[in-house]
């Protein structure tokens, strides 16, 4: 298992480095199949792509490992180079010159043999990230030698270091036609596997509408099978587990994904929430002449958005445990729920209303979706009083088959 760190540079080298050395702290009693990978795509975490800049990251990971270090000697740390992961940064970067650490006891980089080279391998990049079908013989008639480029710098880093290189990120997005996908997968495994290079296929950020995701919370693997196969040789057990549907529910991401009627101002409020979470604040305005609702449902306007795969969906059978914390701040006030399809049309279901208090409680309903599947819904909240203000967090809808 691999623990990838995410930074923001704006927070600096030393509550990255501080970062590093509690999370390794508490960690390090964890087997030793556990990876620590630094920082994924420091491009993506706010360090420029500029000389001065990619020094800089290999200065914040050398810091990074001597603090890991300190508890765990021999830990597998995975380091990439800056950028995207890129293998031609991995071969410039990740080495002694720039990565010139020193533990207390004289070694560092060249001599520490549980140090992994990391890179990702997107190639040809206009198919593995298009957000609709292409052909990757007709539009891409070199890719096999692009692919190759990017494993055979990685293995000549290996080769010269004498360290394991990980590939940590390929694939593509499943908007491609299925036969393609599945020539990228068996031509990438089977080239990993003549240059003794380890892999990990990258599925990301779970939600039903990412467009790189092998499981589905209402379809399971149902629909990815194959490539599941291809990727593992074995055939999938076909099962779904019960999966909240709702993304950014419990609002790490401030309000991201969530939309409202424009009789709702959202923002957020910390400490507010379960356990003393982030929680979303709603300010609700006025009532008429719509009632003021936020909702969340797939938008073609999302930068990942592929044609055929949405966030929010409804199989028939299903019954779904839908949950919500909520409290109001200006005196009692009503929330009723709402499921339809993507806009509202048509309405599914609305629930009953239900009366909201002064305290943090949680409030719960079950809804079963006896008519077709629907495989781009709408999850709504509509509020009952204007000029109120209230909190929620932790906002669920899990499915269950029958």
């Amino acid at each position: 298992m691999v623990i990838t760190g995410f930074t923001g540079r704006v927070h600096g080298k030393e509550s990255f480095v501080e970062y590093w050395r509690d999370f390794a702290e508490s960690y390090q009693m964890y087997p030793k199949e556990l990876v620590f990978e630094i920082m994924n795509e420091p491009l993506m975490a706010g360090h420029p792509n500029e000389p001065k800049y990619d020094v800089e990251v290999m200065e914040w990971l050398g810091d990074a490992i001597v603090a890991i270090r300190a508890t765990n000697p021999t830990r597998v740390i995975a380091v990439g180079g800056p950028n995207y992961n890129h293998p031609d940064m991995l071969v410039k970067y990740v080495t002694s010159e720039y990565l010139n650490y020193r533990l207390p006891d004289g070694t560092g980089f060249k001599e520490d043999e549980n140090i992994w080279g990391i890179f990702h391998n997107y190639k040809p990049p206009g198919f593995s990230h298009s957000n609709v079908a292409k052909s990757l013989n007709e539009l891409f008639p070199d890719w096999k030698e692009q692919v190759l480029h990017e494993l055979e710098l990685a293995d000549q880093w290996a080769r010269s270091h004498n360290k394991k290189v990980l590939l940590s990120e390929w694939g593509s997005r499943l908007v491609n036609p299925r036969e393609d996908v599945l020539e990228l997968v068996n031509f990438v495994t089977k080239e990993c596997a003549k240059r003794d290079i380890d892999w990990m296929y990258y599925c990301g950020v779970f939600n039903n509408a990412w467009p790189y995701g092998l499981y589905d919370s209402e379809w399971g693997l149902e629909k990815t099978a194959d490539v599941v196969e291809a990727l593992t040789g074995q055939k999938p057990e076909l099962m779904t587990l019960p999966t909240n549907q709702i993304n950014n529910s419990a609002f790490m991401m401030d309000t991201f994904h969530w939309y409202s009627n424009a009789q709702v101002t959202l923002g957020t409020a910390d400490g507010q929430g379960v356990d003393g979470s982030r929680a979303l604040r709603c300010m609700v305005m006025f009532t008429n002449p719509r009632e003021p609702v936020i909702y969340q449902e797939t938008k073609p306007t999302w930068r990942f958005y592929s044609e055929g795969f949405y966030m929010i969906q409804l199989r028939q059978g299903n019954t779904y445990d839908i949950s919500f914390y909520a409290k109001s701040a200006t005196g009692n006030t009503q929330l009723r729920v709402q499921l339809g399809n993507a806009g509202n049309d048509p309405v599914l279901w609305t629930s009953d209303p239900v009366e909201i208090h002064g305290d943090l409680q949680i409030y719960e309903f079950t809804y079963v979706h006896e008519s077709e599947s629907v495989e781009n819904a709408r999850f709504s909240i509509i509020f009952g009083d204007r000029h109120s203000e209230v909190i929620l967090d932790d906002i669920r809808l899990v499915g269950a088959r029958p």
